[in-house]
């Protein structure tokens, strides 16, 4: 996953990087329309245009018959039965596009969220950092050191909670920009980014182990090696908030909604029909 991930990281910092002001909505626009060229330009080459305008449009005639002859019910059983085998046989048209994009598609939700997830802390605001050890660590007696950047305040020792294996830090942010906070045992040294500042900027809430399901959704940061009593470094951002005309939307709804208006347009431009 370690060269899925620097692909991915690269690409999704490339086009996004450019926007990252205040703003959040120019970075998701821009996103969205290239993310629907590519996926058009993908259904296109993958797809069957042919059978799907044909299938398409035995689909539609189906559903005209069964409007037309409502009042008949014989005719209506027989035609929502031919409707029912359009209909799949259309949807089957759409599995080999479909299926070639869902990998892609996840990987651009995934690298999406790194951005728009959780947003940076603000200059004062608190932090809690929680830190995951191995069940057989001895926490309680055992040496940890905590080490901040510059630009951070620690402002509890340690709470310690051997049930979970677990020590938990508050900090404070006092500057801006991509700070750190380091967790030092005899064994191992793990570092953790924390980003300050009030820009889009991308944002990892967690340091994982190394394994293919925790690197796939948490690729901002390298993972931590598997060779001490550190398995995770967890930081509790912030979410952020999207808003359209003063009302909060989630923003994986608006990067469909932006996506499926773009991939409309450029289909129509490009001839692709869905």
């Amino acid at each position: 996953m370690t060269y899925v991930n620097f692909i991915c990281n690269t690409l999704g910092d490339l086009l996004i990087s450019p926007f990252r002001g205040e703003n959040p909505w120019p970075a998701m626009l821009a996103i969205s329309f290239v993310t629907s060229i590519v996926f058009v330009w993908a259904f296109k080459v993958f797809s069957n245009q042919q059978a799907l305008k044909r299938k398409k449009g035995r689909m539609l005639a189906r559903a005209l018959e069964l409007l037309i002859f409502r009042h008949d019910m014989i005719v209506s059983v027989t035609a929502f039965g031919r409707l029912a085998v359009a209909n799949l046989s259309y949807l089957g048209e759409l599995l080999k596009p479909i299926g070639v994009t869902l990998v892609p598609a996840l990987l651009v939700l995934i690298q999406l969220s790194c951005w728009y997830e959780y947003r940076p802390f603000a200059v004062d605001e608190s932090i809690l950092v929680q830190v995951d050890f191995t069940d057989d660590f001895p926490l309680m007696s055992a040496d940890i050191q905590f080490i901040p950047s510059a630009g951070l305040l620690v402002e509890t020792e340690s709470m310690r909670v051997p049930a979970l294996s677990q020590a938990n830090w508050r900090l404070r942010a006092e500057a801006d920009g991509s700070q750190w906070i380091e967790v030092q045992t005899d064994q191992e040294s793990v570092r953790k980014q924390i980003v300050v500042g009030n820009r889009l900027l991308k944002v990892s809430d967690q340091r994982v182990s190394s394994g293919f399901w925790d690197e796939l959704f948490h690729p901002a940061e390298p993972p931590i090696e598997n060779v001490g009593p550190i398995k995770q470094v967890s930081v509790q951002y912030p979410h952020r908030q999207l808003f359209v005309a003063g009302y909060e939307i989630p923003w994986v709804i608006a990067f469909l909604l932006l996506t499926m208006i773009f991939g409309l347009l450029i289909g129509r431009v490009m001839k692709v029909s869905f």
